[in-house]
């Protein structure tokens, strides 16, 4: 049987999924044969796949209390309000204070696909596990390079965008790729459903120069919410299963303090009990 895990990110949201990749590792449970990360959940499936236990929780703990990471700071020295340079090559790299260990990850078994969205067309663009190569994760960069807070990242001869725009939960992929029981974890409780208002002034922003990300990210909430209703027919056949936080705790996608992120966490560890029997059955 091929099973899928699919993180959809979410900014400093995505701590709730540290708590369930911690939860596995310290259960020594790898079951999937595939994942589907979207923005910063790339990393944190990655990192699961790589079995760097706790790794993806300093991410969301330690770092984000420095000057480089995200702020006035960056946005001054770079022009980008997160700086995924620092994150994911100042941090991450091989000799780098927290490197994230490539080899491992290529090692795993287990298959993987980064969602983004190609800045030009506003289309979802799939990378396969060989996107990432020692001393160079430039496609955890794109795919979590959110609008406006971030630049979009160039791979090739074509600039890439955060995949939640295009593809914020793509467990239709995961099915088109031979996946017979996906799990999904949200980081937003199930029943919220986006509001196409909070996109609005991101659309103009982006619109400027990327005019088809901006079609796509004014029909963001349609499709999400569209999405997130789609799920409902699988979770009732017994091919998906979706966990989610009951409450974000406070934590917003840039938003946080030391003690919501440790709750939203918590959250994850406990729910990721949820896993196993839905696989078994």
């Amino acid at each position: 049987m091929k099973t899928a895990v699919i993180d959809v990110g979410g900014g400093m949201r995505a701590v709730y999924g540290a708590g369930i990749y911690d939860y596995l590792m310290d259960n020594d449970l790898y079951p999937f044969s595939l994942g589907l990360g979207v923005s910063a959940g790339a990393a944190d499936i990655a990192t699961y796949f790589a079995k760097q236990r706790g790794r993806v929780l300093r991410y969301y703990t330690i770092y984000p209390k420095r000057k480089e990471y995200m702020g006035l700071y960056p946005l001054l020295k770079h022009g980008t309000f997160m700086n995924l340079k620092y994150i994911y090559e100042d941090l991450s790299l091989p000799g780098c204070e927290d490197p994230f260990d490539s080899d491992a990850f290529l090692k795993s078994p287990s298959d993987m696909y980064f969602v983004t969205t190609n800045a030009a067309t506003g289309k979802p663009e799939y990378f396969p596990k060989s996107s990432i190569k020692t001393g160079d994760l430039t496609i955890l960069e794109a795919t979590a390079a959110l609008p406006v807070a971030c630049k979009p990242i160039r791979i090739g001869d074509n600039e890439y965008f955060d995949g939640g725009i295009s593809d914020p939960i793509p467990y239709r992929k995961a099915f088109e790729l031979g996946a017979d029981k996906v799990v999904v974890i949200l980081t937003k409780p199930k029943e919220m459903r986006r509001d196409p208002d909070k996109d609005r002034w991101v659309v103009r922003a982006l619109s400027r120069k990327h005019p088809e990300t901006g079609k796509a990210m004014a029909l963001r909430a349609e499709v999400y919410n569209r999405e997130m209703d789609g799920m409902d027919e699988y979770e009732k056949s017994g091919r998906l299963l979706v966990i989610a936080p009951d409450d974000t705790c406070g934590v917003t996608t840039l938003r946080h303090t030391d003690e919501s992120i440790m709750k939203l966490y918590s959250k994850g560890y406990k729910d990721a009990e949820r896993i196993m029997p839905f696989l078994e059955e």
